[in-house]
């Protein structure tokens, strides 16, 4: 080969050799065409989504710091080593070209205000009039009802600063973005822990030592995989929403008697719970976020009094014979975005809508006039199925929401005495920090029934049967500041996600104390048409109520006895039309005739009643 050919190969493949290695050192260490000396130290870091990946983005998208250096500190300097709480969403998660809006419209929302929980606290306290009003976590005060906030609750808000690496777990709290958005897979946490255990034996040896090869090399991801464990940590406490919906109830057993028993379960935090039935929902493979929209989470941007006037999606959105669609093209930038991410798109089929908020269902779809819900993570088809015919026909049942039937649990807690205590150690849930002087809670008993019912207004104004529970029944008598001895007797609102299919029967209701708000115990019907009450438990020496009861028998109380201005219990003309019914179920199976007719037309049944008919009289 002559000199000049074999030059010119020579050159052409070191040119090639030269292009491909640049190609992927750009690749590597230049993000957008702009260098990034983050991957330098970190190039063997794997495991992110791909729509959060490195190659896209660069690492100082989420972390910040200096990306134009390879020298440590300097590259460091002014890096968020846990990028996502809600402190630093506007610099991070929320600019821009992420998810701009986002940021602010969580800082509205009252799963990061805890406004719900503020305003009933000091109601319950008496340092506020009505449990009513916009408030804000971070502005707790240190009265006797902030200071009791602060101590017990104040961690289960968003804005809660995460601080530590880590998967989410029962014991996690807020974490703004991570709460709910952060996944490790197994490997990256057998890292971590490798990691975090080398770390732990160099500084108790006290050795100095670099643990840059220890350091993990899988990335936890950020994506949309919501499961049901990003939501127990706080919503397993209070209502225990959770887990309720799974088929728990909490119990005061003590673990070392019923461990090893395979219906009990002890929580991270050493709570003991009881199986139960589970709900349906949760039966069918159903998680939080295939009823639950990301708007009603993460706000809509409007400040709101307290969770039910947030939330966006009811029964009836999935389970009406009627309702409204809505099409690809017509849906809104986020929901837009989360159905391209999630490849949840079919082509010529339609979105159901809410029927309050005109939102987007974008889980669910329409063909040929069936209805059907596919699971956000586990893509399983469900077929939504309308109500039955004898929960929407006739007028006598107008007024049931859905839960007021379906709802087939609650836990009734009869009986709770707080107290401070100025030389116990305790937790500023707020500021992070512990404390001297903390607030005890001595609950004295759990029970596992049908809820309660009463009475709320929807967001129309409109009336409508609702389910409760028990939310304070306490006595306070020692303060961290001067006050006299409190009472309460405070039913709430619950939707306690214990759905059953079939539903209750009809004398679960009218003949049941426990469901009119007696307490549970023994209703008992004569032949001389008088309804007589026998309570199971005494009643309380501060207001001559049995220990679980909302109103006496035959009596009511007014909107004091509740957590809402919108929300009361029966009132004794109420009671009078339900244990009518109730009579007539004493004799009377629940599926005969007459029965069936009173659904639709109750007055002229009642004016066709035989003479064997004993009526009530008061």
């Amino acid at each position: 080969m002559k000199p000049i050919y074999r030059n010119t190969v020579l050159i052409l493949i070191l040119f090639i050799v030269v292009y491909f290695t640049a190609n992927h050192l750009s690749n590597r260490y230049f993000i957008n065409r702009t260098f990034n000396g983050c991957v330098d130290c970190h190039d063997e870091m794997t495991g992110f989504e791909k729509s959060h990946s490195p190659e896209k983005m660069g690492c100082n998208a989420c972390h910040l710091g200096n990306p134009n250096t390879t020298n440590k500190d300097f590259a460091h300097k002014g890096m968020i080593l846990i990028p996502g709480n809600l402190s630093d969403a506007s610099k991070t998660c929320g600019v821009t070209n992420c998810h701009p809006g986002i940021a602010e419209r969580i800082n509205n929302s009252i799963m990061n205000t805890m406004s719900g929980v503020i305003s009933v606290n000091r109601f319950a306290f008496a340092e506020l009039e009505k449990p009513e009003g916009h408030f804000n976590v971070k502005d707790l005060t240190q009265s006797n009802a902030d200071n009791h906030n602060r101590n017990l609750c104040a961690s289960c808000h968003l804005g809660n600063i995460k601080t530590e690496w880590g998967p989410i777990d029962e014991l996690s709290r807020g974490g703004g973005c991570n709460a709910c958005h952060l996944n490790y897979s197994n490997e990256a946490i057998e890292q971590l822990n490798s990691y975090n255990n080398s770390k732990l034996k160099i500084q108790n040896l006290k050795k100095e030592k670099d643990l840059r090869s220890d350091f993990p090399k899988l990335h936890p991801q950020l994506s949309l995989n919501v499961t049901n464990g990003h939501c127990f940590g706080c919503h397993s406490r209070s209502g225990r929403i959770s887990t309720n919906y799974e088929g728990w109830f909490e119990t005061l057993k003590n673990w070392e008697l019923v461990k090893g028993e395979k219906n009990y379960r002890l929580l991270q935090d050493d709570r003991v719970f009881q199986k139960a039935q589970e709900d349906v929902h949760h039966k069918a493979g159903m998680e939080c976020i295939d009823c639950h929209l990301s708007i009603e989470i993460m706000g809509d941007g409007n400040l709101y009094q307290h969770m039910d006037e947030q939330l966006k999606v009811q029964c009836m959105d999935c389970h009406l014979n009627e309702f409204r669609s809505m099409s690809y093209e017509q849906l809104d930038f986020e929901a837009r975005k989360i159905v391209d991410l999630r490849k949840s798109k079919r082509e010529n089929e339609k979105f159901l809508v809410t029927e309050e908020s005109d939102i987007a269902l974008v889980n669910t779809y329409i063909t040929s006039n069936e209805k059907y819900l596919i699971t956000k993570s586990s893509s399983k088809k469900l077929k939504l199925n309308p109500p039955k015919q004898f929960c929407v026909e006739g007028k006598a049942h107008k007024r049931l929401n859905c839960q007021s039937c379906h709802t087939e649990w609650v836990t009734h807690c009869v009986g709770c005495h707080t107290e401070y205590d100025p030389n116990l150690e305790g937790y500023d849930l707020l500021d992070n920090k512990d404390i001297v002087g903390s607030w005890n809670e001595i609950p004295s008993d759990f029970y596992v029934d049908y809820p309660v019912l009463g009475v709320r207004k929807d967001k129309t104004g409109i009336e409508i049967i609702d389910t409760f529970i028990p939310g304070m029944v306490f006595t306070i008598d020692k303060f961290k500041n001067q006050q006299t001895k409190i009472f309460k007797r405070l039913f709430a609102p619950t939707f306690s996600h214990t759905i059953n299919k079939s539903g209750r029967s009809c004398k679960s209701c009218h003949n049941n104390p426990q469901a009119l708000g007696y307490g549970k115990g023994k209703l008992e019907y004569s032949a001389k048409g008088k309804w007589k009450f026998f309570p199971l438990f005494e009643n309380h020496s501060e207001d001559n109520l049995p220990k679980d009861a909302w109103i006496g028998f035959l009596k009511t109380r007014g909107e004091t006895s509740t957590t809402r201005t919108y929300t009361r219990p029966f009132t004794i003309k109420e009671q009078k039309r339900i244990l009518l019914v109730g009579a007539c179920l004493t004799c009377h199976e629940e599926s005969s005739k007459v029965m069936i007719e009173n659904l639709s037309d109750w007055d002229n049944v009642l004016k066709q009643i035989s003479p064997k008919c004993i009526l009530p009289s008061y």
